[in-house]
């Protein structure tokens, strides 16, 4: 009798987990919104895949912002008859460029000066300096846009990585 028992609550313990586990109830709940005290973003267009914001130790008023796909440098060592060793690359990949946001909106705060330099073929990256905090930030390019606000005076890195399209 113990051992029917046993077997029923068994039974019951393990379909009433499942039943938790199919309701799609979860204690940790995942949100494209990043919040801290520190920063916010505040919203991303869906080709936007991450937005990674980390405050650096140095100080100084200025925010790096690398914009584009991550791509991996793949060396191609392949060695011909005369023994030379090179990395190829075809003039396409090389004349490409990373994502341009042309449309800065200043939501909030505001900044002196930004400069804009390439930084691979896929990605450009973004230095603004002389930066008036709060900082609230709209960037556009077509359909894509990111919002996002830094709060804390001092050094910023923004990574907005774009899907693989």
């Amino acid at each position: 009798m113990k051992n029917i028992a046993l077997s029923l609550l068994l039974s019951f313990i393990v379909m009433g987990n499942r039943t938790f586990a199919s309701t799609g109830l979860h204690l940790i709940t995942k949100t494209d919104t990043i919040k801290t005290s520190t920063y916010k973003v505040l919203g991303k267009s869906k080709n936007i895949e991450s937005v990674e914001i980390r405050k650096s130790k140095k100080t100084g008023n200025i925010v790096y912002i690398t914009i584009g796909k991550k791509k991996l440098n793949a060396i191609n060592n392949n060695s011909t008859a005369y023994g030379v060793v090179g990395k190829s690359e075809s003039v396409e990949a090389k004349s490409e460029t990373g994502p341009i946001f042309d449309n800065i909106e200043v939501l909030n705060g505001g900044y002196d000066n930004i400069k804009v330099d390439k930084k691979s073929t896929s990605q450009n990256f973004y230095t603004l300096t002389n930066i008036n905090f709060p900082l609230r930030l709209r960037m556009h390019t077509g359909t894509e846009y990111i919002d996002f606000e830094l709060n804390e005076a001092g050094r910023w890195d923004v990574d907005i990585n774009y899907k693989n399209n």
